[in-house]
């Protein structure tokens, strides 16, 4: 089962925005750069090896024209106790 481990936002809205995911799909591993919001264009990249996924996360988070490359981290939302 593919697990969301990391999800990087731009901090943009609109045709701007940029979302860029790390997800570990139980047999490797995906990054998923998005353009655009929800609505936007998507690109998916196919690694084995987890560095290899960072490394491309972070190369794609660099290549983001300044001004545009204000980078934070989403961190999943988690259920409160009830």
């Amino acid at each position: 089962m593919a697990k969301q481990v990391e999800h990087w936002f731009n901090r943009r809205y609109g045709s701007n925005r940029r979302d860029l995911y790390l997800i570990s799909t139980g047999v490797g591993w995906q990054v998923v750069g998005r353009v655009g919001g929800a609505e936007g264009r998507s690109v998916p990249h196919y690694f084995d090896d987890e560095d290899e996924a960072r490394d491309m996360l972070r190369r794609m988070r660099e290549e983001v024209p300044e001004g545009q490359n204000d980078w934070v981290q989403v961190t999943a939302q988690r259920k409160r106790p009830q």
